[in-house]
């Protein structure tokens, strides 16, 4: 007869505190050296991802190694010190950040592809989405996200506050 075996017995989370984990910039990359059973590891750089992005900014914070090997988990990026929190915000501030559209200057699809000409609080910029259907996420009734094909990603906040003409060059695709 097999033995049930717990979830947690199977999936366990490791958890990086101060005393176990050295975060530190070099080149423009974060870099941690990592403390295990007393031996000191220089793990070299290492890769950021929020474990649940739209609802937690700086907690549950999934540190992967360059193999994309979870390293553990930063419950709140604020127990490491205001020197590495804010280290830590700027890298996700790069990976994560969402750009706010304003105004809908035009569309246009070819092949596959839809050419955006869009403008948020910083003036006009353009992007490319492959498979304009499945590249628009309904957050719920009124707000929609849009990722392009490098991977940035793309708010409208309000379609309701979209001017008429805005709207309408993406009225089809909603």
């Amino acid at each position: 007869m097999e033995e049930k075996t717990k979830l947690s017995e199977i999936i366990k989370i490791e958890y990086l505190t101060k005393s176990d984990a050295e975060f530190s910039e070099n080149g423009g990359m974060i870099t941690m050296k990592l403390t295990k059973d007393g031996e000191t590891k220089d793990v070299g750089r290492v890769f950021l991802h929020r474990c649940f992005p739209h609802e937690t900014e700086n907690g549950f914070i999934s540190v992967l190694d360059r193999e994309g090997n979870e390293l553990g988990l930063i419950r709140d990026a604020g127990d490491f010190g205001e020197e590495v929190k804010a280290l830590i915000e700027r890298e996700l501030g790069r990976r994560y950040r969402v750009f706010i559209i304003k105004k809908i200057k035009s569309v246009n699809e070819r092949y596959g592809y839809s050419y955006w000409k869009a403008e948020d609080d910083s003036g006009e910029f353009e992007f490319t989405v492959r498979d304009t259907y499945r590249s628009i996420t309904k957050i719920d009734d009124d707000r929609i996200y849009i990722s392009d094909i490098d991977g940035n990603r793309y708010e409208i906040p309000s379609l309701s506050a979209l001017d008429r003409k805005s709207f309408k060059r993406i009225e089809l695709f909603l």
